[in-house]
């Protein structure tokens, strides 16, 4: 399991990587995506576009995005 972005976690299970990939309003339930574990470059590239989508759509608090690095 891994976390990649606020509503993006990332897991392997039976084969298949599976995570978040909407919300049905209609039937009130998440939708998930999933990707065979054998193409993890695909699985990737897939996974690297719903975190793009999920950086317009919820970008950094202004505590985090104000906050310097560590020297």
């Amino acid at each position: 399991m891994v976390s990649v972005w606020v509503g993006l976690i990332v897991w392997c299970d039976q084969g298949l990587y599976w995570w978040r990939a909407g919300w049905n309003p209609d039937r009130k339930r998440v939708i998930y995506a999933w990707h065979p574990s054998a193409e993890p470059a695909r699985a990737a590239h897939r996974v690297a576009l719903r975190y793009a989508e999920l950086r317009t759509s919820h970008p950094l608090s202004t505590l985090i995005a104000g906050a310097q690095p560590c020297p």
